[in-house]
């Protein structure tokens, strides 16, 4: 059986046992002399006028005290008033705040009047009289009967709209409903009241005990009135964490873009940056692999290759391409690189973790090197690879001022080097590495492509 099936079939039921219901029991009211008529019509009169001012839920259910009003009627005359009292809640619900389906009428009508009849019936099961007979006895049968009157009501409601929505029951239940209990027996027990002052004093008494009720229905329409602004509050704040979240996406996918667009602008800039950048990646990645680093750290090796040198994007065009070597002030200029390298990726949160590689690949392992002086374990892992990668192309990369070493040479400097300039353990791995692998030209280029697409497609 499908779920619109199933709910077609739970609604016709509960719209079936309510019409028998209030069929069998509603034609058993007391003859005049035992039922006050101006208190019957007093009951439907305040019934009707309860329901035309419910309090609205946070959805399309809502309550009303008289609910209230049928545990009057129920305890001064039994169940068949209550169902009189319920007959004109419906119909009044029916019309109020808007004309509703017939189909839901139905049912409202049908759960009601279940729901009234099991909480008349467990009243008089738990020792309730009617009429009411001692305060205690009273006001204890009615809670009873107002906690039975709850669990019914909600649990046939909650029911039909998580078989008529995608809502699901316990969700429907908790939102709805989970709060309310309390509510319910203290509204149930001004109902007591409500008939114990009729009991008492007559029709002034009831009179009277309106004031609770009215106080009853404040405190509901108070209390879904601060719940409405807080959900109000809580709703604006969510959109507008949502808008900074994506505001902040925006941003940082503008960082990558241009970061990306540098990358290129780089390469037209220093030809020689992309080959050695692709090699300088290749190798580092390799040795980062040797050492048991983790995919992030090989990741974050990877992405601190690629971008080790962005910061030459601010060095003068005269001195990245100056045939001659460079004079001291020069140097100064170029080493300025890894601070704005670093500098230019400040601004994107997910290349926070390439930043201190980039400002740290030109440290030296005795702490002679730059920006900042590190020395050994100060100086990140990843930037300790890449200072070993980067220092191997350098001295095999031709230069309009010297010729290229070769492999054996440039492998040998590095290990005279190590311990100052290099790590050791760096060193003697990089130099396993590239006795076993150099790789060509071809594998160095597509790595580095790999990096650069992936940051673009990013941004």
């Amino acid at each position: 059986m499908t779920k619109t099936r199933f709910a077609a079939l739970y609604i016709w039921t509960v719209v079936l046992g309510g019409t028998i219901c209030f069929v069998l029991n509603s034609l058993s009211v007391k003859p005049a002399s035992s039922l006050d008529p101006v208190m019957f019509v007093f009951l439907l009169t305040l019934a009707g006028i309860a329901q035309r001012n419910p309090v609205r839920l946070f959805r399309s259910s809502a309550i009303s005290v008289a609910f209230a009003v049928k545990i009057a009627a129920y305890v001064l005359f039994g169940v068949s008033v209550a169902l009189w009292a319920n007959l004109v809640v419906v119909g009044v619900n029916a019309v109020t705040p808007s004309p509703k389906p017939v189909r839901k009428v139905l049912f409202n009508f049908g759960q009601l009047s279940l729901s009234t009849f099991a909480a008349a019936t467990a009243y008089q099961i738990v020792g309730g009289e009617v009429p009411p007979g001692a305060v205690v006895p009273t006001i204890l049968a009615v809670a009873v009967s107002g906690a039975v009157y709850f669990l019914s009501s909600s649990f046939m409601t909650s029911l039909v709209i998580a078989l008529t929505s995608n809502a699901r029951f316990i969700e429907t239940w908790n939102r709805n409903f989970s709060w309310m209990p309390v509510n319910y027996i203290a509204t149930a027990i001004n109902g007591a009241a409500l008939a114990l002052a009729y009991q008492s004093m007559g029709l002034f008494g009831a009179l009277v005990f309106v004031l609770p009720l009215g106080i009853a229905w404040y405190s509901f329409k108070l209390y879904m009135s601060k719940s409405t602004e807080v959900r109000a509050r809580v709703s604006e704040l969510q959109v507008t964490n949502e808008v900074l979240a994506r505001t902040n996406q925006r941003l940082e996918e503008s960082h990558l873009s241009v970061i990306g667009a540098l990358l290129g602008s780089l390469e037209a800039k220093d030809r020689y940056t992309e080959g050695h950048s692709a090699a300088t990646m290749f190798h580092a990645v390799a040795v980062a692999r040797r050492l048991g680093l983790g995919p992030d750290e090989i990741a974050a090796v990877q992405l601190g290759a690629l971008f080790h040198d962005i910061g030459k994007i601010g060095v003068p065009d005269g001195i990245l391409r100056k045939p001659d070597r460079l004079t001291d002030d020069e140097w100064t200029e170029m080493r300025l690189h890894p601070l704005i390298g670093a500098n230019l990726l400040a601004h994107v949160p997910n290349l926070e973790k390439v930043r201190p590689i980039v400002l740290a690949h030109h440290e030296r392992y005795d702490g002679t090197g730059y920006p900042n002086r590190l020395s050994g374990s100060e100086i990140p892992l990843a930037a300790q690879i890449i200072a070993a990668a980067d220092a191997f192309e350098a001295m095999t990369s031709t230069r309009p001022y010297r010729p290229a070493m070769s492999r054996e040479l440039a492998l040998a400097e590095l290990c005279a080097v190590a311990g100052k300039q290099l790590s050791p353990l760096v060193v003697d791995v990089f130099v396993d590495v590239l006795r076993e692998d150099v790789g060509t030209t071809q594998e160095h280029e597509s790595v580095y492509q790999q990096a650069v697409q992936a940051v673009r497609a990013t941004g």
